[in-house]
C-alpha cells in the first residue's frame, strides 16, 4: 500500500481530540491508500471530505488525510497521492460505527469521496501514542513516518525508541502495528512510527536540528528503520470539535 481517539468525555466539559489521543491506550486505525481522480485536485478532495455529513452513530473519533510529499514505498516511491486515516478509541467502537455506517440509508446528494478519489481496501492497525499531542490537532500540518523491522524487539521497545525520537523532534509520536489486511508478514515483526508536528515550521526546525546531530546511530539496538516519508496532514473531522 502507498506503504505505508472510548470516547473520553468529561463529566463537565468535552475533551479535545488531542486529549483523547493522550488518554487512550491503544486506538483502532482504519487506513486506505488513495489516488485523486482525474480532473480533481487534493484541495477538492479535502473540501469534499470536510463537507461529509457525519452522524453521531457513524463518525470516527478523528479523520486525517496524509498527503504524500516525499513518501517511500516497497521497491520505490509510494504510488498513491494520500492516505485516508480514520481513528477510533477502541476496536469495539470501530465495529459499532462501521456497522452503522454500512447500514445507513442509501442515496446521497452532492459530491462524495468516491467521486474525487479512488482508494484501496482498508488495513486495520493498532496505534499507541508514545508522545501524545499536547494541543488541538492542527487543520494542516507536517507529519513524518518510517517503517521499522523489530528484529526480535517488542512493541514496548519500539515505544521507547519513538518516545525518545519524538521528544527530540518536538513532535507527537505513535507506534503503529498492523492487525488485519495488507501483505503477509509474521505477526509482531514490524511497526511503523508516525510523527505529527505542531506546524510545518516546527517540522522544518526539527529537521534542521536533526542535521546538526552527527552522533552515530545506535548499532546495538535490534530495531532497524527505513528511510522516512514526509506528509502534509489534513484534519478532516474530529468528533469532539
Amino acid at each position: 500500500m502507498k506503504n505505508s481517539l472510548t470516547i473520553l468525555a468529561s463529566v463537565v466539559v468535552v475533551l479535545s481530540a488531542s486529549s483523547v489521543f493522550a488518554q487512550t491506550n491503544a486506538l483502532a486505525n482504519r487506513v486506505r491508500a488513495c489516488n485523486v481522480n482525474p480532473g480533481y485536485s487534493m484541495a477538492d478532495v479535502v473540501e469534499t471530505a470536510r463537507n461529509f455529513p457525519w452522524s453521531e452513530d457513524t463518525a470516527p473519533l478523528v479523520v486525517l488525510f496524509r498527503e504524500a510529499v516525499a513518501a517511500s514505498g516497497v521497491g520505490g516511491s509510494f504510488p498513491y497521492d494520500f492516505v485516508l486515516d480514520t481513528y477510533y478509541p477502541s476496536y469495539e467502537d470501530m465495529v459499532e460505527k462501521r456497522v452503522a455506517f454500512r447500514n445507513r440509508p442509501g442515496g446521497r446528494t452532492g459530491r462524495g469521496l468516491s467521486d474525487v478519489a479512488t482508494c484501496t481496501r482498508p488495513r486495520i492497525n493498532s496505534v499507541r501514542f508514545a508522545v501524545p499531542p499536547t494541543g488541538p490537532i492542527p487543520e494542516v500540518t507536517a507529519a513524518a513516518s518510517t517503517f521499522c523491522e523489530l528484529n526480535g524487539a517488542t512493541v514496548a521497545d519500539a515505544m521507547t525508541m519513538a518516545t525518545a525520537f519524538g521528544q527530540n523532534l518536538g513532535a507527537a509520536a505513535a507506534v503503529v502495528t498492523r492487525f488485519f489486511g495488507g501483505p503477509r508478514e509474521p505477526i509482531g515483526s514490524s511497526a511503523q512510527m508516525r510523527y505529527f508536528f505542531p506546524s510545518a515550521t516546527d517540522f522544518g526546525a526539527a529537521m534542521d536540528r536533526l542535521q546538526q546531530n552527527t552522533q552515530a546511530p545506535n548499532q546495538e539496538g535490534p530495531i532497524s528503520c527505513s528511510i522516512g516519508s514526509m506528509w502534509v496532514s489534513h484534519l478532516i473531522y474530529s468528533r469532539n470539535n
